[in-house]
């Protein structure tokens, strides 16, 4: 086996074995009960790891882990209703105010 991921937060892990896992790559998740011993265990001893077994590929692996772990390109960028003129923020397809779908959403 072969560690190839950790942080501090579980779900983070689960998200990138659940990726593996869809890319045909077998992958579990270890350590998530160490969190409970934090300040008892050096902090990155608790992290949650993501293993795969020895016959994993592992450009396939780091490939799957950069694309689930990478930050966005950019930010949103908001819109005004052309309906009712209100700033709608850009992670909104639709006005708040009255429902309209922003220009480029429909």
């Amino acid at each position: 086996m072969t560690r190839v991921y950790s942080h501090p937060n579980p779900a983070i892990a689960h998200l990138v074995r659940n990726r593996l896992q869809q890319a045909g790559i077998v992958a579990v998740v270890n350590g998530e009960a160490f969190g409970r011993g934090m300040g008892e265990v050096p902090p990155m001893a608790a992290w949650s790891e993501v293993w795969v077994g020895d016959g994993a590929a592992l450009a396939d692996v780091e490939a799957v882990v950069a694309e689930v772990t990478a930050e966005p390109d950019e930010a949103p960028v908001s819109w005004t209703c052309p309906t009712c003129d209100t700033l709608v923020d850009g992670t909104f397809a639709v006005c708040w105010s009255c429902g309209t779908f922003a220009p480029d959403a429909a």
